[in-house]
């Protein structure tokens, strides 16, 4: 039997330091890591990359933890991913005040990873950068750039106080 112990800071702590930040300072927020989403704990996140163009990916290992019945790991570890990688590339493109919330989620696997696949990374791009409405696309690839699956996703805009 196995065990997994992990710490992480408090959501609502997370949240208010985020959603005070302008875009850049977000940028900076998600590659420094100091403070530690329950999410990215649970998921293994190793380290998030934002590129010039501002698609951010993000790097997590799949662990035991992770493995459905069938014997691989489930494919929500993926769609995850995905979804991590795809509004927080929306989120870092808003200046503080404003923050994404997905509305609809696409995945497509094209394969399966188990713990031999070794890093994943997810990297989104935004498609389309509405005031309402942010379309982004992603892809899970491993270290040598394997696709293992896509995801669009539709990101409503909200204003938060």
């Amino acid at each position: 039997m196995g065990e997994k112990t992990f710490t992480w800071t408090n959501p609502k702590d997370l949240s208010e330091t985020y959603l005070s930040l302008d875009s850049d300072e977000r940028k900076k927020f998600v590659v420094d890591r100091t403070m530690k989403p329950p999410i990215g704990e649970l998921m293994n996140f190793k380290g998030v990359e934002i590129d010039e163009e501002g698609s951010v990916t993000f790097i997590a290992a799949p662990e035991e933890c992770h493995y459905n019945p069938l014997g691989n790991v489930h494919g929500g570890f993926a769609a995850t991913l995905l979804d991590s990688c795809n509004s927080i590339t929306a989120n870092c493109s808003l200046d503080k005040g404003y923050a994404t919330m997905t509305a609809e989620i696409k995945v497509s696997y094209l394969r399966g990873i188990s713990l031999d696949t070794g890093d994943m990374f997810a990297k989104g791009k935004i498609e389309k950068l509405g005031r309402r409405v942010i379309f982004v696309s992603g892809k899970l690839t491993d270290s040598e750039g394997t696709l293992y699956a896509t995801a669009t996703s539709t990101e409503l805009v909200v204003e938060v106080k």
